[in-house]
């Protein structure tokens, strides 16, 4: 027996490989045998954590000490509370039991209840991993614009992020990071949002946080609340109890600013969830906004980062005003008897570029365009001012639509308060590309007719000063809260004339020269045979835009070329007595090239009314054949008025006036 020992012994030293070959073929055997009962009988080993009963406390699964869970430095922020102190927490993962164990220290006895095997699948466990290590199911592509929708209020809204969410889970553990928008225009829509959510959670059974998984199909769904405006703020952190999410909804801080760095917003989520905290779940984000934001120029590097991060953006957003990127929303006033007014916000322009000539319509208005900031519902008719700020667009503005386009998700629109002006399913023949603005310029170079477009849009509204409507009142003044109102000042008849004089070669100078820069315009784009343009262009879009800027254009030219005739004829019309004088609306035209280029004109804006009827251009070029284009002088005499004796006068303030109206911004 010694001998065959010493024989083996001999053997194994010559042969070392024989030594670990005989070791890891019995470990390899031991450990066979001891899996092999659970292959038969069940489907595979699971580690999980159970945790004694937590009451009302947050549920959520930890397996790390209590602490506090700091966002990134955002820069200012003027929400009114405090970040929250929050537990940091970290999914559970299906790893070996020794790889737990230092994640425990810290942890008090009675928060762990036990650790120990589940039956259940391990198919879990390899999807993890598949997605840990890419091989997740294909990447999110870029959505069509059938992911383009409209809901009549913000509770149909959302049955459109309902299954996007089924969708995500479907395919994986999943975060939602509801990101709202923190301004006060939006905390109705808010806690309907809320409401609306809480039957989808009990509907899906995530309310609370399940005891044990149910199976293959059961994946995981972790939310937060983060709300933004000039800064951003994480309410509640993600957790797999669902009334968490929606409780902090409705305790979402208001921020005052009026400022909404939407894309600086997203970036952020992105930043802190997935590289900073690490979340390996699919990253899923709800943006509600009722604007189209301000800093809409980080687009391109916002969608860039979603792809990176693998995230998808779904938008519920606003109706875009036409072609504009200013517009008015109603706000009621808790003060002075609920009244409503016009505020000015962010909502569009609804395409890349602006194709939207940005003229005001003559005889409406005097006042200067940084006063238009306030106006009263009841006082002005519902498409807004003499600009039109109220006329939306049929789609969400541009930047949000494509950022939930260009990452997977999905855009719908909602507006509560405001009444259906067009139907998105009739103008999906008149839809905006949604590629980058600058390939969408770049295509817009090769082409006449949409090289006038932009050319026009850009012009008028990086000189809209020089193109305001000039003074139809001498001597007087609009309202600046509302403009279809003006007070006549009383003048003596010299200091009238005098007056008069200086002020009517001013606005003759001005309408000169916003004629000049019209007719370069015209000249310039080379659109004389308009025509032969019209029948090259493949886009209904485009062909509207198109016959309106020019038909507007032509329209503005004529009415310059009466008014400065008018300016020239005044002094026929003044009396010795006469201290007012009116320039009115008339049928009558006083130039031979006035006359000419109303016709033009008309024929352009009546093509555009027949051809594109029920589109806001339609009504664009309708309201502009509303007012003739001649101008006719009225020389009136004001008696000097007699004063009133004992009449108060009634004080109104702004913000922090004491007894007067606070005036939020949205």
């Amino acid at each position: 027996m010694r001998d065959t020992l010493a024989e083996i012994r001999l053997h194994l030293k010559d042969h070392p490989w024989l030594i670990s070959m005989i070791f890891h073929t019995a470990a390899l055997l031991v450990m066979g045998l001891w899996v092999f009962p659970d292959w038969m009988d069940r489907e595979g080993q699971l580690i999980t954590a159970s945790f004694a009963d937590l009451g009302e406390q947050d549920a959520a699964f930890s397996l790390m000490p209590i602490a506090s869970l700091e966002m990134p430095d955002l820069g200012d922020s003027d929400f009114e509370e405090e970040p929250v102190e929050t537990s940091s927490t970290s999914e559970l993962t299906e790893v070996e039991l020794p790889e737990l164990m230092p994640a425990l220290v810290g942890l008090q006895a009675s928060s762990l209840e036990m650790l120990q095997s589940t039956p259940e699948t391990r198919l879990a466990s390899i999807r993890k991993m598949m997605a840990e290590t890419g091989g997740a199911p294909a990447e999110r592509i870029v959505s069509t614009t059938q992911q383009i929708g409209s809901a009549d209020g913000i509770e149909s809204a959302t049955q459109s992020i309902e299954n996007a969410i089924r969708g995500e889970l479907r395919q994986g553990d999943t975060l939602v990071v509801w990101l709202l928008d923190a301004s006060i225009s939006l905390q109705l829509n808010r806690d309907r949002m809320a409401r609306r959510i809480r039957e989808f959670y009990d509907e899906i059974g995530a309310l609370s946080r399940p005891d044990t998984s149910d199976g293959i199909e059961r994946h995981r769904l972790f939310s937060s609340v983060v709300a933004f405006g000039k800064g951003i703020h994480e309410v509640s952190p993600p957790s797999l109890v669902g009334v968490n999410a929606i409780d902090a909804m409705t305790r979402v801080p208001v921020d005052s600013s009026g400022i909404e760095n939407t894309m600086t917003a997203v970036d952020n989520v992105l930043n802190h969830y997935r590289y900073k905290a690490k979340r390996k779940e699919r990253l899923m984000v709800v943006l509600l906004t009722d604007e189209s934001g301000d800093d809409v120029q980080k687009l391109e590097y916002t969608i860039a980062n979603c792809r990176e991060a693998k995230a998808v953006v779904h938008v519920l957003g606003p109706t875009a005003v036409m072609g504009m990127q200013k517009g008015l929303q109603r706000w009621a006033s808790g003060q002075r008897g609920g009244a409503e007014f016009y505020l000015t916000v962010d909502r569009g322009p609804e395409s890349a570029v602006p194709q939207r000539i940005f003229l005001p319509y003559w005889h409406e208005a005097d006042v200067e365009l940084q006063l238009v900031k306030v106006q009263p519902v009841a006082a002005l008719p519902g498409y807004g001012t003499a600009y039109r700020e109220r006329v939306l667009s049929g789609f969400g503005p541009y930047g949000l639509t494509r950022l939930a386009l260009q990452t997977g998700g999905t855009f719908t629109l909602y507006d509560d308060g405001v009444s259906d002006q067009y139907d998105v399913e009739k103008l999906r023949q008149y839809m905006p590309s949604y590629r980058s603005e600058t390939d969408i310029r770049m295509s817009a170079r090769d082409s006449l007719l949409r090289s006038f477009v932009v050319q026009a849009a850009d012009l008028t509204m990086r000189e809209k000063e020089r193109f305001a409507a000039p003074r139809m009142l001498f001597m007087g003044e609009r309202s600046a809260i509302n403009p279809m109102q003006f007070t006549a000042m009383y003048l003596t008849p010299s200091a009238f004339r005098t007056q008069f004089g200086n002020r009517i070669k001013r606005e003759r100078s001005k309408s000169e020269d916003a004629l000049k820069s019209l007719d370069a315009l015209l000249s310039e784009s080379k659109t004389h045979n308009w025509q032969e343009l019209l029948r090259g262009e493949e886009t209904e879009r485009w062909r509207a835009a198109f016959i309106l800027a020019r038909g507007r254009t032509l329209a503005a030219m004529a009415r310059y070329h009466e008014y400065i005739a008018a300016c020239e004829s005044t002094s026929e019309f003044i009396q010795p007595d006469t201290n007012m004088v009116n320039f009115m609306p008339s049928y009558r035209m006083s130039t031979s090239r006035g006359a000419a280029l109303a016709e033009q004109a008309t024929q352009m804006l009546n093509e555009c009314a027949s051809q594109h009827s029920d589109t806001p251009w339609a009504e664009l070029a309708n309201w502009e054949l509303e007012k003739p284009f001649g101008i006719e002088v009225q020389a009136r005499s004001i008696p000097k008025p007699t004063p009133r004796v004992g009449v108060p006068r009634m004080p109104m303030t702004r913000s922090g006036g004491g007894s007067g109206m606070s005036i939020p911004s949205l």
